[in-house]
């Protein structure tokens, strides 16, 4: 999120300087930028998306793979409780349902495997496209340290 934060202050920095014709550039700069920084860590500006308005009550609650995002809610009419036919076999047969239900967080393991004794990690897509960025800056930040020789100071 540092990334969309440092992209936000130097957009409304580079607003303000448009604005600005009074005042001495550089000073108003330094204005600016503590008001920016003061009301950014003031109001917590967080950029979070969520899936639960987009829930469908009349739809199975079972979690879909969906390439990994794990945000999907079964396509299914209810038929049962609130699971489609597939789902509440599912239910019976195993005791639980594969990826859980949407409404509960996603599991780190595939469940049924779990009870069974098999460990598979499920390895989940952040469906939040930011956070997807920042995954990946992180790694490439991690490569790069790791890639730099250490210094050798005698």
């Amino acid at each position: 999120m540092e990334i969309l934060h440092l992209k936000l202050k130097k957009d409304l920095l580079k607003l303000a300087l448009d604005y600005n014709k009074d005042k001495s550039e550089e000073e108003f700069t330094e204005w600016v930028t503590q008001r920016i920084d003061s009301y950014i860590s003031e109001k917590k500006i967080s950029f979070s998306f969520t899936n639960e308005n987009r829930l469908d009550p009349t739809k199975c609650s079972a979690r879909m793979w969906n390439n990994g995002t794990g945000e999907k809610q079964c396509t299914h009419k209810i038929s049962e409780s609130c699971h489609c036919k597939k789902h509440n076999t599912m239910l019976e047969r195993e005791g639980l349902l594969r990826f859980g239900d949407i409404r509960d967080k996603r599991p780190t393991h595939d469940l049924i495997k779990l009870k069974n004794g098999e460990i598979e990690k499920l390895h989940w897509i952040d469906p939040n496209p930011l956070n997807r960025l920042q995954s990946v800056l992180n790694q490439q930040e991690r490569k790069v340290v790791l890639s730099t020789p250490k210094l050798i100071v005698n």
